[in-house]
């Protein structure tokens, strides 16, 4: 995994939102997964284009924010 920043309780809070919209593996809408990219790349310094479509880039970012889903809730 990427070299995470601390996490406020601000971003822990948009994570749950984020993840809301995500869970199922498929983003709801093109917006819900540009901001799933952006923000995992602000918190784990990644630099995805927020338009992707890369699989693997999208499987880091789907799995990243599993995993810190996981360990906050």
């Amino acid at each position: 995994m990427e070299i995470m920043k601390e996490l406020s309780k601000e971003d822990i809070k948009e994570l749950k939102e984020v993840w809301s919209k995500i869970k199922s593996g498929t983003a709801k809408s093109v917006e819900d997964r540009q901001n799933a990219v952006l923000f995992w790349n602000r918190i784990a310094g990644t630099k995805f284009k927020k338009s992707t479509g890369c699989g693997a880039c999208l499987s880091s970012v789907y799995n990243g924010l599993k995993d810190l889903y996981n360990e906050f809730y």
